[in-house]
């Protein structure tokens, strides 16, 4: 049946500002430096390349954040599915996947679990010039609109799925293209009229190049459980400290670049080799990306819960979503998933 083949499709999705880069393969100490001595080796698990977004975990480690908490943390980049799956089998400790990705995981018996929210909302939008006049999901259906993705996979898949859903809009209603990961280009040259994207990211590339556009956020019709630190439960189980103590670490960071985030950049410069050596209007609009990312690590129930929050309503919606969508095809104990035991110390 086409639609269980998604499930493995949707595993492969990309967290980060989405483009068809390929992350590195194998791990590398962060920023270049030499494994202390004494320390816990770590290795946390990005399912993109180097990028602004990962700032938090940059200036933990520039800071020696985790050094203090008694770990030696390594950055490894690759693709969703490779880091779900390997956080699950133990050769990663940590990684970041979003919350449709570890409920179809754990579906398939892979027992990953979220231990702390990176982004409090799902950062898919939809984007169009403004003159498209483009502002509601109906009017993703009108005659002549056609909806770039860059496949039927990953978060912007996703993402459109339970917009149409919380819309109660027929799939066979919109006129979907598949583009790959040229969406800023398809709607500046008008290949397209709508495109899927990151709030964070093309959105501010087209205005940026003048053009201005309107954007439908995915977070404002339905509250999917966006992407999370995510731990095996063997680890949980077996080394809790360790979990806390990362997490202590990342939070700690993530507060930092909230508050100073000009300071917070500089430090990731090191960390991301191509964008130390762009030009100026490169590096700035990579600035402008990570002050939109501060927007998507911080809601309400973070002013009162504390940052890195996992919102159990989010998760319960998501599962419904994806169980009546029928890309989950049985039942997943949804407390089970996440946690919150890790954000209070």
């Amino acid at each position: 049946m086409r639609r269980l083949s998604l499930l493995l499709v949707l595993l492969t999705a990309l967290i980060g500002a989405g483009c068809g880069a390929t992350p590195a393969a194998t791990p590398t100490p962060a920023a270049g430096q030499t494994a202390p001595t004494g320390l816990r080796p770590v290795i946390m698990g990005f399912p993109y390349i180097p990028n602004v977004q990962f700032s938090h975990f940059y200036l933990a480690h520039a800071r020696g954040y985790y050094a203090d908490e008694g770990l030696d943390v390594t950055f490894d980049y690759n693709f969703e599915t490779d880091v779900v799956q390997r956080v699950a089998q133990g050769t990663l400790q940590f990684a970041l996947a979003s919350g449709d990705s570890v409920l179809l995981a754990r579906s398939q018996g892979l027992p990953v679990v979220a231990v702390m929210t990176n982004s409090q909302r799902f950062p898919t939008v939809f984007f169009s010039k403004t003159e498209a006049n483009i502002t509601t999901p109906k009017d993703l259906t009108r005659e002549g609109v056609t909806v770039g993705i860059p496949g039927r996979f990953g978060a912007s898949w996703i993402g459109l799925l339970a917009l149409l859903y919380a819309e109660n809009i027929p799939r066979e209603a919109v006129n979907v293209q598949e583009i790959g990961f040229t969406q800023v280009a398809a709607i500046s040259e008008g290949k397209v009229t709508v495109a899927a994207g990151y709030g964070n990211n093309e959105p501010i590339q087209l205005e940026r190049q003048g053009i201005p556009v309107n954007v439908i956020r995915v977070s404002d019709y339905f509250p999917l459980a966006s992407d999370s630190l995510i731990a095996s439960e063997q680890l949980i189980g077996s080394n809790p400290d360790v979990v806390r103590r990362f997490v202590r670490a990342t939070l700690r960071a993530m507060a930092e670049v909230i508050a100073d985030p000009d300071t917070a950049f500089t430090v990731a410069l090191d960390y991301i080799p191509e964008l130390k050596s762009a030009d100026q209007p490169t590096r700035d609009l990579q600035r402008a990306v990570l002050q939109a990312t501060l927007d998507y690590w911080q809601s309400d129930k973070t002013k009162t819960e504390g940052l890195g929050f996992c919102n159990e309503e989010n998760w319960r919606e998501t599962h419904t979503f994806l169980r009546e969508s029928g890309l989950l095809t049985t039942d997943v104990d949804v407390m089970k998933a996440f946690t919150n035991q890790f954000i209070k110390d």
